[in-house]
C-alpha cells in the first residue's frame, strides 16, 4: 500500500491526477509529476537530462524522445489516483474560492465564466519603472 504522503509530488506537493500531473518514475525509483519533471528537464547534446530533486541522480532520456516516452508510469500510484479525480478537484477549487471570498459581494456569474483580465506588457512596464523610480527616490534621501 502507497502512504498518502506519496500520493502527492514531492516538489509541487500537488496530488497526482491522470492528466497533466501523471506520476513518472525516474531511473532512481524516485516519483514525480510530469507537469514538475517537464520543468526540470534540460536539453544538453541533443538529448533529455534530468536531475532528480531528491538525490541528484541524472536521468538521460534518448534523442528523440519525449519524457512522457521515456519514463515509466508509477503504476503503484497510478492504480490508487480515483477515477473521478476531476470532480473532487473541482469541489476543492470551489471550497478553496469560497475561503478567499468570503467576505467580499457575490457575484452572479460563476468565476469559470467571468472574463480573465489582462494587463497589457507596456501597463506592466510602467509601473515597474514608477516602482524603481520611487525606490531609488527613497534610497537617494
Amino acid at each position: 500500500m502507497v502512504p498518502s504522503e506519496e500520493m502527492e509530488c514531492g516538489v509541487c506537493y500537488l496530488p497526482y491526477s491522470r492528466c497533466g500531473r501523471e506520476p513518472h518514475l525516474l531511473h532512481c525509483g524516485h516519483t514525480f509529476c510530469m507537469a514538475c519533471l517537464d520543468c526540470v528537464a534540460r536539453e544538453r547534446g541533443g538529448m533529455l537530462t534530468l536531475c532528480c530533486p531528491l538525490c541528484r541522480q541524472i536521468t538521460s532520456v534518448g534523442r528523440g524522445l519525449r519524457l512522457q516516452e521515456a519514463l515509466w508510469v508509477d503504476t503503484t500510484v497510478w492504480s490508487r489516483i480515483p477515477e473521478s479525480e476531476e470532480e473532487e478537484e473541482e469541489e476543492e477549487e470551489e471550497d478553496q474560492i469560497k475561503v478567499l471570498t468570503e467576505g467580499q459581494p457575490e457575484c452572479s456569474a460563476p468565476l469559470r465564466l467571468r472574463p480573465k483580465l489582462k494587463i497589457p506588457s507596456f501597463l506592466k512596464k510602467l509601473n515597474f519603472l514608477r516602482y524603481r523610480r520611487s525606490t531609488e527616490e527613497r534610497c537617494n534621501m
